[in-house]
């Protein structure tokens, strides 16, 4: 993946993008970090330093923090909020391509990497269905932070569950692979994961 352009007019286009992303169909905690993002990139490139508990507030908890691997398409888990591994169960750092069932990964891997061709924030909405066929409906407003060459390196995926008080799937998310399901079990996890921002 090339590094980005860093000029002023560059970094222009990419916050002016990032703003439209508000309006009334953006959760509460999405706007919260998406103003966080911003501020902070008004300044200057978002780096991974920037993404401390303070930079989300009461969102944390619905935050999981990705690492872009070396090849640009593949991913892996730095951090998972407590709020994600309730709903989806405790992932780990294994490789987004070993993880996921081909078909969720591709969904994943094209969006992701608007975000990180363009260093700009994007938002999806995904419809994924359990082994017991309950159908789970959730948002993701993803954040860029670059390194010092302009490239990509970390994303900070801000989940939003429409309605949070209905139970948490009863059993695993067909979005993951065979060999994943086997081991995942339930996906009642309820491991505290804040503790792990640095």
């Amino acid at each position: 993946m090339n590094a980005l352009d860093l000029s002023p007019g560059a970094s222009d286009r990419r916050m002016d993008a990032a703003r439209r992303l508000f309006g009334p169909s953006l959760p509460a905690r999405q706007a919260g970090a998406l103003e966080s993002w911003l501020a902070v990139a008004e300044r200057g490139p978002v780096r991974r330093s920037d993404f401390h508990p303070s930079f989300f507030g009461r969102t944390l908890q619905f935050v999981a923090l990705l690492e872009v691997l070396e090849e640009g398409d593949d991913y892996r888990h730095a951090i998972e909020g407590r709020e994600v591994m309730r709903w989806f169960g405790k992932v780990g750092a294994e490789r987004f391509s070993s993880l996921y069932a081909p078909d969720h990964l591709a969904r994943l891997r094209s969006f992701y990497r608007t975000v990180q061709m363009t260093g700009r924030p994007n938002r999806k909405t995904f419809m994924v269905l359990s082994m017991d066929e309950e159908e789970i409906t959730f948002s993701q407003l993803v954040l860029p932070a670059m390194d010092e060459t302009g490239r990509v390196r970390f994303l900070a995926v801000v989940c939003d569950f429409p309605d949070p008080f209905r139970r948490i799937p009863s059993a695993p998310l067909r979005i993951y692979a065979p060999w994943w399901l086997l081991r995942k079990g339930t996906a009642k996890d309820t491991i505290l994961g804040d503790y792990n921002w640095r």
